[in-house]
């Protein structure tokens, strides 16, 4: 299989999650420094998710990387991802 076919069976799982469970997803890699080419097409679906939704991932993503320092929680007035307090 192709690293394009694994890309389009994350995206349609991330797209049938709720946005609580792709906050989830993406806390659950936090701190795993680890690197893969299959975890980095996981993390491109997830990321492409967020943004489909049109959820701000500016305190994760800057465009061109994504940061998995911190675990995020989502503000839903802003629809905005921000980095959780005391977490």
């Amino acid at each position: 299989m192709e690293t394009i076919d694994f890309y389009a069976k994350y995206a349609a799982e991330f797209r049938a999650a709720s946005t609580q469970s792709l906050v989830e997803t993406f806390n659950k890699s936090v701190g795993n420094y680890g690197w893969s080419s299959m975890r980095a097409t996981y993390h491109a679906a997830l990321i492409d998710e967020f943004v489909r939704r049109g959820i701000d991932i500016s305190a994760i993503h800057d465009g061109k990387s994504t940061s998995f320092a911190h675990r995020v929680v989502l503000s839903n007035e802003q629809n905005k991802l921000v980095i959780a307090e005391g977490k």
